[in-house]
Order: C-alpha cells, then structure tokens, then sequence
C-alpha cells in the first residue's frame, strides 16, 4: 500500500501499484470509462516503455475493490529535466463526488514520483482527459501551452443501421464512396505482423510531401511490435489495379475504433481510394460491434480555413459524424524554470 485515505465506514481508499495480474481487470476498468480511452491501457504502457518512458501504474482501491487510478509516463532522456504525462486520464468517475478525493489521493503520490528523481528534476504534470469541462478540482493546474493529442476529433455513431451512417454522411461522401467502388478499388484487411513495411511505403513519403509532424520509422517499428504481440490494431488498405493507394492504422479499444494514422498516394485521384478506405473501416467497425469510429483529430471550430489541419478535417468531415471538443492538456508546474524555456508549442504529438 501507497497511502490511503478514509472518508467514512464504507468508502476506504488506499492506492496500490497494479502489476500484471490486474490487467484484465484495469483496463475492463478504463474501457467503461468515457473520460478515457486506450492511452491508459496495459498494452499502450508497453508500447510507451519501448519509446523510452518509465511508467507507473497506480490504482485506487477501495478494500480489494479497483476504482480508479492512472498510468503515468516518465520521460527523464531531457539533459536537466523530467516530464510527467498522463494521457486520456486519470480513470475516475468524474460524475461522481468522491472523484475529487479519488484525484487528491492519487496526485499526492504523483508528487512524489515527482520528487524522486534529483538528477532529473520534474518541470511539470501534463494530463489529457477526454473531457468536456474542467472538473472544478483541477485548480492546481493550468491550460498547457500545447495539446498533445488532438483537441477536437469527429465521432461516428456505430449504432445507426448501414442506412443511418450513409444517409448522415455529405453527399459528397457518399457518392465518392460509390465511385471508389465502381472503380473498383479493394480494401484490406492486413495484421500487423504483415502489413507493416507496406503501410510505411506510402506513409513516410506522404508525411515528407505534407508536411505534417509525422512519425518515424522508430516509432511505428516499437508501436508495431507491441502490436503484433498484443493485438489492439490492424492496418487497412486500399489498392487500385494492384497499387496501393491509401493506408489506415486502425486501433481497437473498448467500444471504440480509432483511427491512428493513416496516408494516400497522388496517384489515380480519381479513383477516389480513401473514401472506399474509410467507408469499408467504418462498415467493418460496425459488423465488428464497435459503437464509435474515432476519426482521432480536425481542425477545431466551424472556420479552419487558416488551420494546417483545414485539408484533412474536410475530407473527415464528409462521413457526417458528431464534433467532440475536449477541455485539451493541463498542466502542474513542479519547477517553473524548467517548465518555460524547454516547453516549445506543438499542433499534437502522440506518446
């Protein structure tokens, strides 16, 4: 036991490191939580280490009973300094009021992970919640000076029949998905195991040619590894006269497909490759009883026109879907000396 705290005769929370006998149990836990998502998943933590974060998973539990808790990522290979990220949590029941205790229990410990290390010291807590407003016992922190992961995304509804997703669409999608199929375009299906190298060929061109903040090659090697061995994710792809011309990376969690990264070719535009792309992920999604397909980022707001997301945010929003703006990062600064001059402001990255 960590520490604990008793707010009555019922309620008894004490925190705990949670090992590998938890897992199933956490992440059950993380699954039926809207606030959070796959970045507090056991096997997301695997794919963090292998990038070169420490990570800590504490949970909260009330007797032998998990109720929350949080897996924080360290980064300490910063020449003076540590940082702390927890993305999509902490795992609590914001609606709830014992929350706030939940969350002071859980940062007292936090603080101390914070203090830890000397030759490291921590410049800050970031944490990243798929929240739609800030939880009033967030007064510690501050807005970030950068999002980390995106700050609106587009959420397609599932539960609607085959009908109801296409009728919801733009016009202009819908008939671009039929075009992609009178062409006929073929989408596969490809596990990670095997569709690695492919999904790279034309995902690191793409990124170089658009000038996005893109992955390397060392990333997608380690988050590809953990993905073979784990699950979670699959790459889909979509080939024209046996070209491929559009690639998705499509992760699995909960009740939810999000999709990840994803690229296309210029070549044979007209085929229109990445609407048949997404209409089959969205169609298989659903066959597969998911409930939502996470499009994982547009330009926020109704005017993107100066957005360097405003191209893509287009094209996603022409599968219909609901806009979800989150309350984005906060932060809690440990040293401000460090927190200020080394914090450069980013669009997004993904631990």
């Amino acid at each position: 036991m960590l520490k604990y705290i008793c707010l009555n005769n019922i309620i008894h929370m004490e925190l705990k490191y949670i090992d590998e006998s938890l897992k199933k149990q956490w992440d059950d836990l993380v699954k039926n939580n809207p606030a959070s998502g796959y970045m507090q998943s056991f096997w997301w933590a695997d794919v963090q280490n292998l990038l070169g974060w420490e990570t800590y998973k504490i949970g909260i539990f009330n007797r032998e009973k998990l109720l929350g808790g949080a897996i924080i990522a360290k980064y300490n290979h910063f020449k003076n300094k540590s940082i702390l990220y927890i993305g999509e949590g902490p795992v609590l029941p914001y609606e709830e009021p014992v929350a706030e205790e939940m969350f002071k229990l859980l940062m007292s410990q936090i603080d101390t992970i914070a203090e830890f290390d000397g030759s490291h010291p921590t410049s800050h807590i970031s944490i990243e919640l798929k929240l739609l407003q800030v939880p009033a016992f967030f007064s510690r922190f501050q807005r970030a000076q950068s999002d980390r992961q995106p700050l609106s995304t587009l959420m397609i509804d599932l539960q609607l029949s085959e009908e109801e997703i296409l009728k919801q669409m733009k016009p202009k999608g819908r008939y671009n998905i039929k075009i992609s199929q009178k062409n006929g375009v073929v989408i596969s299906r490809i596990p990670p195991s095997r569709g690695f190298s492919d999904f790279l060929k034309l995902y690191l061109p793409f990124v170089k040619r658009s000038g996005f903040d893109g992955k390397d090659r060392d990333y997608f090697e380690r988050l590809n590894y953990i993905l073979s061995e784990e699950g979670g994710g699959e790459y889909f792809f979509a080939s024209y006269k046996g070209k491929v011309l559009a690639v998705a990376l499509v992760i699995y969690f909960g009740n939810t497909a999000t999709y990840l990264f994803g690229a296309s070719s210029d070549e044979n535009r007209q085929v229109m490759a990445p609407y048949g792309l997404h209409g089959e992920i969205i169609r298989f999604a659903k066959k597969s009883g998911y409930h939502w397909y996470d499009w994982y980022g547009i330009s926020p707001g109704e005017n993107t026109t100066q957005h360097p997301w405003d191209g893509f945010s287009v094209f996603k929003k022409k599968f219909g879907g609901k806009q979800v703006n989150y309350i984005g990062a906060y932060d809690f600064i440990y040293n401000k000396n460090l927190y200020l001059p080394n914090h450069p402001r980013k669009r997004f990255w993904i631990v």
